[in-house]
């Protein structure tokens, strides 16, 4: 106890100096990832017109997740916004981590903009964000809060690309009328398992799509272009009624590691959604 004692000086010291490193830390990464989701927010159109659903053009399945999922909303939104709490991995076998994400959506431009605050053990945090946008994926990790160690400004590897617009469509989920605004063709669709094709900014992703007994979309994928082998998913559960819309709650992100094992990364509950008014940093 005595030598406790005698070096609490330096262990106050120590704490309060990485407090203070991880303050700062944390006020430089949100001034630097802040500006991008805020230009993205404003460059959205919103509101958006109103959808029409084509009776003859999607199978019925989707048609009528479609229809019970966003047909009473009243002023389509070009744009959404979630926070959400949960835990992440890296790997398979790999530790469980507490984290908080806040992310951004819009539809025109079809945007995305996600951080994450990840808690790796006591005192020691990272924060990571990735971006889609114009065709281009980003992605940033900051180590401890403070210094990055993986930053592009140019366009990483085009699957990275793929990867986040994948994230940035599979918003559609929380509205669904985005779908109308994509150009999509169905390839084969059974009862509950839907193949189809989506063309964004001149790129084709290979999707599918299941949806349950309660005409709720439960998983998107996203596929090769033989339908052979899957890159990445999305799970959705524990739907709710919010702004007179039916939306998920209960998020799970499916990725595969560097030998091709698929696990789930993130396990993660939404705590707030927005859609309409102006743009907010929580």
């Amino acid at each position: 106890m005595s030598k406790i004692l005698y070096y609490l000086p330096e262990l106050t010291y120590f704490i309060t100096a990485w407090l203070l490193l991880d303050l700062l830390g944390s006020g430089l990464f949100r001034l630097l990832v802040r500006p991008r989701a805020k230009q993205n927010w404003e460059a959205a159109q919103s509101p958006v017109d109103a959808p029409t659903i084509q009776q003859n053009q999607p199978p019925q399945p989707w048609l009528d997740y479609l229809t019970q999922s966003s047909q009473t909303h009243p002023e389509p939104s070009a744009r959404v916004r979630l926070r959400m709490k949960g835990v992440v991995r890296s790997s398979p076998k790999g530790k469980w981590h507490p984290a908080e994400i806040k992310a951004f959506f819009t539809l025109q431009p079809l945007t995305m903009v996600w951080y994450a605050d990840i808690t790796r053990a006591f005192m020691v945090s990272v924060k990571a964000t990735e971006q889609y946008g114009k065709s281009q994926g980003f992605s940033t990790r900051w180590l401890l809060s403070t210094f990055p160690f993986r930053w592009k400004k140019e366009a990483l590897p085009q699957i990275l690309a793929q990867r986040n617009a994948f994230y940035t469509l599979a918003a559609a989920v929380w509205q669904p009328y985005w779908w109308s605004y994509y150009d999509l063709t169905w390839e084969k669709f059974e009862a509950d398992s839907l193949e189809f094709t989506c063309k964004v900014e001149g790129h084709t992703f290979f999707l599918k799509a299941k949806i349950n007994d309660q005409q709720e979309l439960e998983e998107l994928s996203l596929w090769s272009e033989n339908w052979q082998e899957w890159q990445a998913a999305l799970r959705w559960s524990d739907y709710r009624l919010f702004q007179e819309q039916k939306m998920p709650f209960q998020v799970e992100v499916l990725r595969k590691d560097k030998v091709g094992e698929a696990f789930i990364q993130a396990n993660l509950q939404v705590t707030d959604v927005v859609q309409k008014g102006k743009y907010a940093w929580w």
